[in-house]
């Protein structure tokens, strides 16, 4: 006999358990779906067919915008997206997609050619759970989506942490690296950036509409804040450091 529960008005209604298992069931089997973002067409497509074979819906996105590709997973709410780092020029770096991505319930993967740890590690960071390279076979490209799938744990917890030690060592190395700038006034980094460029303390003078005087002495605070005795010592300090106004 199926149970029964009161509906808040003295009346009992009969529940049937087989419906809500069948709909359970039924969400359950629907096929699994894959968003792949990809810029190399070749291989998108290659993947996307060995994927549709096992079963799975796979959706390729490429754009034409970053915005595009988010709506794109929005609606499909995919359970894995296999996430280009290097998406080209109008995309850029897929990196900006891992979180949205990752928020929205899908567990990302990142396929790269590169093997810089730092921008590895910036993936991690952001949300995704695999790093698969596009120098390994194309079965393995294949096995670490089966895996995500799987909700297998696809980077070893000591890799992870490993990762994410090196880019907070190179974040306080950066920090330590641009100290000297930091104290620098919006005004000076400007006067800063003009000399960079090869301005000389009058055609920055003339392109700020104030005295020459006024520039001279923003320069002289500059080196003294840089501990340096000389333009030329200043700018080649900026250039040394990488330093440039709108990075900080």
């Amino acid at each position: 006999m199926a149970p029964e529960y009161c509906d808040g008005t003295g009346l009992e209604v009969d529940v049937e358990p087989e419906a809500a298992v069948g709909t359970e069931q039924a969400r359950e089997d629907r096929p699994r779906h894959v968003l792949i973002v990809e810029d190399h067409e070749l291989l998108a497509e290659s993947l996307a067919l060995a994927l549709r074979r096992e079963g799975l819906e796979v959706t390729v996105a490429t754009g034409p915008t970053a915005e595009a590709v988010l709506e794109t997973g929005k609606r499909l709410r995919p359970a894995v997206t296999l996430l280009d780092l290097n998406l080209g020029d109008e995309l850029g770096t897929g990196l900006a997609l891992v979180a949205p991505l990752a928020a929205g319930g899908s567990r990302v993967v990142m396929c790269t050619g590169t093997t810089d740890r730092l921008e590895l590690a910036r993936c991690v960071e952001a949300g995704a759970i695999g790093l698969a390279s596009k120098r390994d076979a194309f079965d393995g490209l294949l096995e670490m989506v089966r895996g995500a799938l799987a909700g297998e744990q696809l980077i070893a917890p000591g890799e992870r942490q490993e990762l994410l030690a090196e880019l907070h060592r190179h974040r306080l190395a950066e920090r330590d690296r641009l100290a000297p700038f930091q104290i620098l006034t919006r005004r000076e980094e400007a006067v800063l950036e003009l000399l960079i460029e090869g301005n000389s303390a009058e055609a920055i003078a003339a392109k700020s509409f104030v005295s020459l005087a006024t520039v001279r002495s923003q320069i002289r605070s500059i080196l003294q804040k840089l501990n340096v005795n000389t333009q030329l010592a200043a700018v080649a300090l900026a250039r040394r450091h990488g330093w440039r106004a709108e990075a900080l």
